[in-house]
C-alpha cells in the first residue's frame, strides 16, 4: 500500500456508497492528487447549491437539538476523546432514565480494528475521528443501554440505502469496543432520525421518526466491505482503480478532472447518461465477446463486428446493451449491413446523432407551448416552490411570474384561457426535479388548508395531473349511479335535496320538484349505461400532461458530451455558435439559484425568462434535427387542453380524502406507465417450457431478473402481472402500454359473464398479445429456477410458444378505490343532508360543530368527543361483578361458567369498550 495516505471518515464511507466510485476513496485516502479545476470552469455557483443542501442538514440538526433540549431529553458532553469511565460518570450524574447525548467524539480503536483486518487477511486501513450526532441512552436496573442515532435531512431511508447505514454501522462498531464496560450494553440496533413530513419548520421532531435497523442485518455485508473489499481497493495502483464517469458524479469534488480523463482516455463515461448499471451491461457485452478493453473503441468494434454472435449466445445481455446504446433493430432488407449505435458514434465523432427510436410522448407540434421554470431552496425545511416563471410561446409570447403562493392562481388563469380555445397546448418543464416539485405543490395545496380558491386547485389538477380525466371516466359513473340510487330510495325529498345532488353532478338546479327529480332520473339512467360500457380512453399511452424535455431529448438525440449534460451544453450542441458566444442567455441552475439568494426579483425573472426561451428554442431545434432524419419518429401531435377531474365532495376534510385516494391511484398508474413506455426494461424475462400436468398452469424458466411468489393464500388468485412476448418494436408502442388497468383493477379473474365486459373493453392489441398471470410456485429443476404461472386471456392465436422469451410486468390490482370513494361521497351527501333537514332537531353543540353529527367526520374533527362515557365507572363495576360471579361458579365446577369467563386480554378489551364511546380492538381473525 502506498506510504503517503490520509485517514477515512464515516462520512467518506457514506459518500463512496452514494457515488459508487472506487476512485473517490482512492483519491481521498492516498491524497496523490488534489481536486483540480480545468481552465474556464467556474464552480462558484455549483458550490452555492452544495452549501445550501449542506445547510439543510445543519438546520435540521439544530432544530433537533433544540427540541431535545426543550423536552429535557438532551445531555451535552465536551468534545474530548471518549473514555468509557468518564462517560459513565456523566450518565450516572444524570437522574433521567431516557435521554440523548450530543457531542461524543472518539478516536477509532485501531488496535481492535487491526485484529479484524488480520482475520480477513488484509492490510489495516486508517480511520479518522468519529462524531456521531446522538447516542440514545436508556437506564434500567440491569445497566445502561446505548444506541447510535444519526440525524439525516432526507425524505426517507431506502431499504437498500447503504450510504445511510454504513455510517451508523461504523459508529456502532467502534463504540462497542470503546464502551467495553460492564455497565454498558449495546441495543444491537442503530437509527436514522428523519425530519417530519410536514417540514421541521412546521412540525416538531418525533421519536417515531427514528428509523431503526438491527446491526445483525448489516454486519455480514458491511464487514465484508470494511475489512476485505476496502483495503484491497485502496492497495491497487491508481491506474487500476475501477471508476466510471456518470450523472452521479455531479456532486463530487474530483468531477472536472474525471471528465477530462474520461474523454481523453475514451472511457465509457465519454458517452452521456450511461449509469453505473448500464456501464456494467456494456462491460458484460465486452466480456462476452472475449475483448478485454473497456473503452468506446473496443465497444465500437464489438457492435460493428461481433454483435450478431453476442445476440445468438447471450441474447439477454445483447438486448440490454442495444437498449443502452440506442441500436435500432435491423430491417430484413438490411440484415447483411453492420449495426450502428448513434450514442457510440456521437461520442467518437463529436457530433449530435439522432437515435432512430419512435417517440410517443413528445408531440411533433402544438399551437401553444407553455414552459414552466421553478426555483426551490435546498436549505428549506420542506421542498416547496419559492419562485416561478411561466412563458407562453404563441404569436405574441407572454411571461407570468411570482412567488410560490401565486403559482396556482396564475396557472388557473392560464389554463382557463387556453381551455376555452381550440388551440392545442402542451406544458413543458426542463428537468424531472421540476416536474416532481410542480406535482407535489399541486397535491399539497389540494390537501392542506389554504386561502386558495378550491376551483383553481381543481382546474390545475385536472389540466396537469396525468390520468385525472381517466379516473373521472372510470369511477364517476359508478360512484354517482350508486349514490343516486341510495338517494332516490330514501323516501320523500325536499327541493333543496334535489338541488344539492344536481349541483354535484354539474347540472342545472332550476325548476320545480318534479322537474328536478326527472333530471336526476335521467342522469341516473345515463350513468348506469356508462358504467356498463367501460370503453376508457387510453390516456396513459399518449402524450403526458407535463413533458420533461430533458428526458425526451435523452431518448431522441445523442450528444457528444461526457457523463451528463444540462440545458447550456444541450443548447451549445443544438443551436450552435451563437449560444457559445453568449452563454449568459442560457443560465445554469446554479446561476438561477445564486440570483434567487443574492439578487433582486428583476435579475431572477430575467434569468428565468431567458431559460424558458432557450428551452423552447432547444425543443424546436430538436424537432428539426429529428425531422431531417426523415423517419417520422415523432408520432403524436399536441392535444386540446382538458380540465376534467373528479371533485364531488363539498366538506373540506372529505374532499381532501377524496383527492388523496385519487392521487394514490394516479401515482401507481404513472409508475406503471413510465415503465411500460420503455418496454418494461427491468421486468423479469422468462422462457416458455410448456404446460404443467394441471393443464391450466404453464412452466417458465427464469432467464433474467428476480421473480417473487407472493406469500398469500394460494386459494386467492389476483393475477397481478401481465405476460407478453419480450420483443421490441420501433414502429409500435409497447403492447403493455395499451393495457387499461382501471378497467379490470377491481375485477376477480377469471371474470364472470357480467364482468367479462371489462376485459372485452381492452385494446385489441392487448387482447391478442397479453395474458394476465398469477405466479403459483418457484422451484429448481436441473439447476435452473422454474416458475409455474396460471394465465388468463382471450387471444385468437397461440401466444405461448416453446423456447420464446416473455416479460413479466406488474399491473394495478385495486378492489378498494371504488368502495372508498363511494363511502366518502355518501358521507358528504349525509353531511349536506344534515345541514338542510336536521338543524333544529340536533343539540346546539352538534349544530355548531363542523361535523354536523356525522360520526366519521366527528372522529376527524373532534376526536376527544369519543372519550370516556359519563357512566363508565358504574359499567366497569358491573362488569367486574359479573366476572366475579362466573369465576365463583367455575370454582364450584359449573361447566357452563368456564366458557363465559373472559381471558385477561378479552377482559381488558371489554373494559375499554365499556369506558369509551369509541374503541379499536386488535385481535386475531374471528
Amino acid at each position: 500500500m502506498a506510504e503517503r495516505h490520509n485517514s477515512l471518515s464515516a462520512t467518506n464511507l457514506a459518500a463512496y456508497h452514494h457515488l459508487n466510485c472506487d476512485l473517490y476513496l482512492h483519491h481521498v485516502y492516498h491524497k496523490h492528487t488534489q481536486p483540480t479545476t480545468p481552465e474556464g470552469f467556474d464552480r462558484s455557483g455549483d458550490q452555492l447549491l452544495v452549501e445550501s443542501q449542506y445547510q439543510r442538514g445543519l438546520n435540521w440538526e439544530a432544530t433537533l437539538y433544540s427540541w431535545l433540549d426543550q423536552s429535557d431529553l438532551l445531555l451535552k458532553v465536551p468534545g474530548l476523546p471518549l473514555q468509557a469511565d468518564v462517560l459513565l460518570e456523566n450518565i450516572l450524574a444524570d437522574e433521567r432514565e431516557h435521554f440523548f447525548i450530543a457531542g461524543i467524539t472518539y478516536t477509532p480503536p485501531q488496535h481492535r480494528l487491526q485484529e479484524l483486518f488480520f482475520r480477513a487477511g488484509t492490510e489495516p486501513v486508517e480511520f479518522g475521528t468519529g462524531k456521531p450526532d446522538l447516542v440514545e441512552i436508556r437506564r434500567d436496573g440491569h445497566g445502561i443501554t446505548w444506541k447510535v442515532i444519526d440525524a439525516k435531512a432526507s425524505k426517507a431511508v431506502k431499504a437498500r440505502s447503504t450510504s445511510h447505514h454504513v455510517q451508523i454501522y461504523f459508529y456502532t462498531l467502534c463504540l462497542e469496543y470503546l464502551l467495553d464496560h460492564p455497565s454498558f450494553y449495546s441495543s444491537g440496533s442503530a437509527g436514522i432520525w428523519l425530519p417530519p413530513e410536514e417540514g421541521f419548520n412546521l412540525a416538531s421532531p418525533s421519536l417515531s421518526d427514528i428509523k431503526s435497523i438491527q446491526m445483525s442485518l448489516l454486519s455480514r455485508s458491511l464487514d465484508a466491505f470494511l475489512f476485505e473489499r476496502l483495503p484491497r481497493l485502496l492497495s491497487v495502483p491508481r491506474e487500476d482503480v475501477r471508476w466510471h464517469f456518470n450523472p452521479l458524479c455531479q456532486g463530487c469534488k474530483y468531477n472536472p478532472e474525471c471528465r477530462v480523463n474520461a474523454v481523453s482516455e475514451g472511457k465509457l463515461g465519454s458517452m452521456p447518461n450511461v449509469s453505473i448499471p448500464d456501464a456494467r451491461v456494456l462491460q458484460d457485452m465486452l466480456s462476452s465477446s472475449g475483448r478485454s478493453g473497456s473503452d468506446i473503441e473496443d465497444l465500437h468494434r464489438l457492435v460493428s463486428e461481433d454483435l450478431p454472435k453476442i445476440e445468438q449466445k447471450f441474447p439477454i445481455v445483447a438486448k440490454k446493451g442495444k437498449r443502452v446504446l440506442g441500436i435500432r433493430r435491423k430491417k430484413v432488407s438490411d440484415k447483411y449491413s453492420a449495426q450502428v449505435s448513434p450514442i457510440l458514434e456521437s461520442a467518437r465523432a463529436g457530433k449530435v446523432e439522432v437515435i432512430p427510436r419512435r417517440n410517443f410522448t413528445c408531440p411533433a407540434s402544438e399551437d401553444v407551448a407553455v414552459v414552466v421554470s421553478l426555483v426551490q431552496d435546498p436549505a428549506s425545511p420542506k421542498s416547496q416552490v419559492e419562485f416561478f416563471a411561466i412563458s407562453l410561446f404563441t404569436s405574441t409570447p407572454q411571461v407570468y411570474s411570482g412567488t410560490g403562493d401565486r403559482l396556482i392562481p396564475t396557472l388557473a388563469i392560464i389554463i382557463d384561457t387556453l381551455a376555452s380555445s381550440d388551440l392545442t397546448t402542451q406544458f413543458y418543464v426542463w428537468s424531472s426535479a421540476e416536474q416532481v416539485l410542480l406535482q407535489s405543490h399541486l397535491i399539497q395545496q389540494a390537501l392542506v388548508n389554504s386561502d386558495l380558491n378550491p376551483m383553481d386547485v381543481r382546474l390545475c389538477i385536472g389540466a396537469l395531473s396525468q390520468g385525472a380525466s381517466l379516473l373521472q371516466t372510470a369511477f364517476q359513473p359508478v360512484l354517482l349511479s350508486g349514490a343516486l340510487l341510495s338517494f332516490l330510495v330514501k323516501g320523500r325529498r325536499l327541493k333543496a335535496d334535489y338541488q344539492a345532488c344536481l349541483e354535484r353532478m354539474g347540472l342545472s338546479t332550476r325548476g320545480t320538484v318534479p322537474e328536478l327529480r326527472a333530471r336526476v332520473d335521467q342522469e341516473l339512467k345515463k350513468l348506469q349505461h356508462l358504467s356498463q360500457h367501460v370503453g376508457h380512453q387510453h390516456e396513459f399511452g399518449q402524450v403526458p400532461r407535463i413533458i420533461v424535455l430533458k428526458k425526451e431529448l435523452e431518448g431522441m438525440l445523442a450528444f457528444p458530451i461526457a457523463g451528463y449534460w444540462d440545458l447550456r451544453e444541450c443548447a451549445e450542441c443544438l443551436v450552435g455558435e451563437d449560444v457559445e458566444k453568449e452563454k449568459a442567455d442560457v443560465p445554469t441552475d446554479e446561476e438561477v439559484f445564486a440570483a434567487f439568494k443574492n439578487d433582486g426579483t428583476a435579475r431572477l425573472l430575467g434569468l428565468l425568462t431567458d431559460r424558458n426561451a432557450m428551452v423552447n428554442i432547444v425543443l424546436n431545434a430538436a424537432r428539426r434535427r429529428v425531422c431531417q432524419a426523415r423517419q417520422n419518429l415523432l408520432v403524436n401531435g399536441g392535444k386540446i387542453l382538458t380540465t376534467d377531474f373528479m371533485d364531488m365532495c363539498r366538506q373540506d376534510d372529505l374532499r381532501k380524502l377524496f383527492f388523496m385516494q385519487q392521487f394514490e391511484v394516479l401515482s401507481k398508474l404513472n409508475e406503471l406507465w413510465s415503465s411500460r413506455m420503455g418496454a418494461c426494461p427491468d421486468a423479469p424475462v422468462l422462457e416458455y417450457c410448456g404446460k404443467t400436468a394441471r393443464g391450466g398452469e404453464h412452466t417458465f424458466a427464469i432467464v433474467s431478473g428476480v421473480v417473487d411468489v407472493p406469500a398469500t393464500d394460494r386459494g386467492m388468485s389476483f393475477f397481478e402481472y401481465l405476460l407478453a412476448e419480450d420483443v421490441s418494436s420501433e414502429t409500435e408502442i409497447p403492447v403493455e402500454a395499451m393495457f387499461d388497468d382501471l378497467a379490470v383493477s377491481g375485477v376477480v379473474i377469471p371474470p364472470n359473464r357480467s364482468t367479462k365486459l371489462h376485459w372485452d373493453s381492452q385494446h385489441h392489441r392487448v387482447k391478442e398479445n397479453v395474458l394476465l398471470a398469477d405466479l403459483r410456485n418457484i422451484s429448481s429443476v436441473n439447476g435452473k429456477l422454474v416458475v409455474n404461472v396460471q394465465t388468463y386471456g382471450t387471444p385468437t392465436n397461440q401466444i405461448l410458444v416453446h423456447g420464446r422469451h416473455y416479460r413479466l410486468s406488474p399491473r394495478l390490482v385495486d378492489f378498494n378505490t371504488t368502495k372508498v370513494l363511494s363511502s366518502l361521497f355518501e358521507l358528504d351527501l349525509r353531511w349536506g343532508d344534515r345541514e338542510r333537514n336536521t338543524y333544529g332537531l340536533l343539540d346546539r353543540s352538534i349544530e355548531l360543530a363542523g361535523h354536523r353529527g356525522v360520526p366519521f367526520l366527528q372522529l376527524i374533527m373532534d376526536p376527544k368527543s369519543f372519550g370516556r362515557v359519563p357512566e363508565a365507572k358504574e359499567l366497569l363495576v358491573t362488569e367486574d361483578n359479573t366476572q366475579r360471579v362466573f369465576r365463583n361458579l367455575k370454582n364450584l365446577d359449573v361447566a357452563a361458567a368456564a366458557s363465559l369467563l373472559l381471558k385477561s386480554s378479552q377482559h381488558r378489551a371489554t373494559q375499554r369498550l365499556l369506558a369509551n364511546r369509541l374503541a379499536v380492538i386488535w385481535g386475531p381473525p374471528g
